[in-house]
């Protein structure tokens, strides 16, 4: 398990019968060695998934994004490449990224904002206002696993860059009267640090910035449902939301209309 340093995470901040014709097995299921078949193919699959390479990582990164590939714990080793690509090289997760605020910009300033109600806009943190890329290439963008602990220290140095594409929605809601509501899985612990980090990213202002309570164990769609729900209850509009996990639209109060931003790094519950 690699540890990373301060100084190399802040080096770092800088920077998927008869009759008929025969059909052979897909690929995934021949890589299955195991030779007893007592699980189920879908438990044998869960198990083997680190080992497992994807023919055709463009499809694992549909699956993924569509949320019919879930609950992986790393990105496929084989398409390292192709994440890298993805996120960095050809740019592409920048042109993704400002597809979807564009549409939601495009969503809000079509609106009839009511006067008689706090008109709010929810944002996830990580992978929304913040990326941590520097840290996940660091692990093989995604394909290795890392310890919490290790994930945790990079958040604490407090260097987390933004998502330029998101930052520029935010200003623009600001500008035509919705109010901006940090809702994030951090903990409370975490609060100071990133505070000023957002700040430092150019995130100036909001109305609230909603922290997990500290040691919390409830799943993210959980928690945040619940964040939404009071703020419904205390007479605030959910005009939209906008995240990288479907968690972060799962269950009640999901807002309006829900914009999803790209991330083929992780999945969360």
């Amino acid at each position: 398990m690699k540890i990373l340093s301060l100084s190399l995470l802040f080096l770092l901040a800088a920077s998927v019968s008869q009759g008929r014709p025969s059909i052979t097995e897909p690929k995934l299921i021949e890589l299955l060695t195991s030779t007893n078949l007592v699980e189920t193919e879908a438990d044998l699959l869960e198990k083997q998934q680190l080992s497992i390479n994807y023919p055709d990582c463009r499809s694992w990164h549909y699956g993924v994004e569509t949320s019919n590939i879930i609950n992986f714990q790393t990105v496929p080793a084989n398409c390292k490449d192709y994440v890298e690509d993805y996120l960095v090289t050809s740019q592409q997760y920048r042109h993704d990224s400002k597809t979807v605020c564009k549409e939601a910009y495009f969503y809000a300033k079509g609106l009839a904002l009511k006067n008689d109600t706090v008109n709010v806009w929810i944002f996830d943190l990580d992978e929304t206002l913040l990326s941590n890329i520097p840290f996940y290439a660091y692990f093989g963008y995604g394909t290795e696993k890392h310890d919490p602990e290790t994930f945790k220290k990079w958040l604490e140095f407090g260097k987390v860059p933004e998502l330029p594409e998101t930052l520029h929605l935010y200003k623009n809601l600001i500008e035509i009267g919705i109010e901006p509501v940090l809702l994030t899985e951090r903990y409370e612990e975490l609060a100071e640090v990133t505070l000023k980090n957002l700040k430092a990213a150019g995130y100036t202002y909001w109305k609230h910035v909603l922290f997990k309570p500290n040691g919390s164990n409830t799943k993210i769609a959980n928690f945040k449902s619940k964040e939404r729900a009071k703020l419904v209850k205390s007479g605030y509009t959910i005009i939209g939301n906008i995240g990288d996990q479907w968690a972060d639209f799962a269950k009640g109060r999901p807002g309006r209309r829900t914009f999803k931003l790209p991330n083929p790094l992780y999945y969360k519950t």
